[in-house]
């Protein structure tokens, strides 16, 4: 398989990567949606975030409680993978008619082993939430039992799990945090820092951040560094199009569909 690298330094447009597997179509982070997104849609990356339960269990979930995506309440940290396996994964789900079509339709809370399972010949956009070692530890071992580092890209929005991901998951692509892209954006776009930034891959960057237009600065600073630009944050069709005929090189959307 091409390394995922390599893959976005030759492709030729710009790469469809469905946000929690395309948010907005089907229940966040779920097997469902990461199936519609690969065979309805034909993305060319997903894109999930990874959390870890109290026993352990490395889950596909973007907050740190079940509250918002599920039927459940609690802290993914105090509870056990068999207990948040209990609870519907694609309850909090409605459409644009006010609808829960995927409720009651045994939609759960994916394991990440899940996913490197199903998805052998995928590549994968991860961000590993909070700041605990633990979860960087295990994701690790299973990314490493699966032999699936180089078509990987990892990263964290907190700086010092960034680093130390950067450390443990080598064979990974790698981006910048938060702290990072504020940084990137100051000084890249003026030329400056180009040995530090050397050390990732690629950059990820919002088109708004806080009510600012900050994707110019930011495209500008990944131009002067030579890296390949993914930007988030565009679901609807015209931004979409900009983004496009701007040839970034990669759209994380909650919309595969408009790709």
């Amino acid at each position: 398989m091409t390394p995922i690298l390599e893959f976005i330094k030759n492709s030729t447009q710009p790469l469809s990567i469905a946000h929690r597997g395309g948010m907005a179509l089907f229940p966040e982070n779920t097997l469902l949606a990461f199936h519609a997104a690969v065979d309805k849609y034909k993305v060319d990356i997903l894109e999930m975030d990874l959390q870890i339960t109290k026993d352990g269990k490395v889950i596909v979930l973007h907050d740190d409680s079940l509250d918002r995506t599920t039927n459940g309440k609690g802290e993914v940290s105090r509870l056990s993978y068999e207990e948040i396996s209990q609870f519907d994964g694609g309850f909090r789900f409605n459409n644009d008619k006010g609808e829960f079509p995927f409720r009651d339709k045994g939609i759960k809370i994916p394991l990440f082993e899940n996913i490197l399972e199903e998805f052998p010949q995928m590549f994968l956009n991860i961000e590993l939430k909070g700041y605990n070692l633990k979860l960087i530890q295990k994701a690790a071992d299973l990314i490493n039992k699966y032999n699936a580092g180089n078509r990987i890209l990892i990263g964290a929005t907190n700086f010092i799990q960034n680093m130390r991901i950067h450390q443990i998951l080598s064979e990974c692509g790698h981006y910048l945090s938060q702290l990072d892209i504020y940084l990137f954006g100051v000084f890249g776009s003026c030329g400056f820092g180009r040995k530090y930034w050397e050390i990732f891959h690629v950059v990820e960057v919002p088109l708004h951040y806080h009510g600012l237009h900050v994707y110019p600065l930011l495209r500008k600073a990944a131009d002067n560094m030579g890296l390949p630009i993914i930007v988030w944050g565009a679901n609807d069709l015209q931004i979409i199009e900009k983004l496009k005929a701007d040839d970034v090189d990669g759209i994380i959307t909650a919309r595969p569909d408009l790709m």
